[in-house]
């Protein structure tokens, strides 16, 4: 009898436990995922032995593109080979099968260690009206460096989230830049 008490309280407990751990996503309080927001990574701007082809940041102070393939990113991103650098010169051809980049840059004076990863700060990446909508923060540097730098905020985000349309990108919740794809 105590046996058959036993192996009744075991399976009711692997029961109820199971059911815990299956049934979380069947609550009424959970959230639905927002089809909307497109997920998305950072890439920090040392990642790659490279650097961002030049612009006029006279007359667009706010750099904005779309690399979707290897050849764009060959024609946006220079490669700058250093000895005993291991790293990457970009991501490989096969990779931009999944993913594309969407990058902002500025000109700004150098940013001290401790700030330059503040500098950009991606808030969302979302579907509006046909086309993305990028929000990020932008934090001009105080190191009072004597020097000016091009600097980048770059996500890759799926390729299956986004085909055409514009890409807007609102740095402080203002409209920088637009591109018509």
């Amino acid at each position: 009898m105590r046996k058959t008490m036993w192996d009744s309280l075991q399976l009711l407990m692997c029961t109820t436990a199971l059911a815990g751990m299956a049934g979380c996503s069947w609550m009424p309080w959970t959230e639905k995922e927002d089809p909307a927001v497109v997920p998305f990574k950072t890439i920090m701007s040392g990642s790659y032995q490279g650097f961002l082809k030049n612009w006029d940041d006279s007359r667009q102070p706010v750099f904005c593109t779309l690399i979707r393939s290897r050849t764009e990113w060959d024609y946006w991103m220079e490669p700058a080979p250093v000895m005993g650098d291991k790293r990457p010169f970009g991501p490989s051809a096969d990779h931009f099968e999944r993913k594309q980049y969407l990058l902002v840059a500025r000109t700004m004076q150098a940013p001290d260690a401790a700030e330059r990863p503040h500098v950009f700060t991606p808030l969302s990446v979302r579907q509006r009206d046909g086309g993305l909508r990028i929000n990020y923060l932008y934090r001009a540097p105080s190191s009072g460096a004597s020097y000016r730098i091009k600097d980048y905020l770059m996500l890759a985000i799926p390729k299956e989230r986004y085909t055409t349309g514009p890409v807007v990108f609102y740095e402080n919740d203002r409209k920088v830049c637009e591109l018509d794809r």
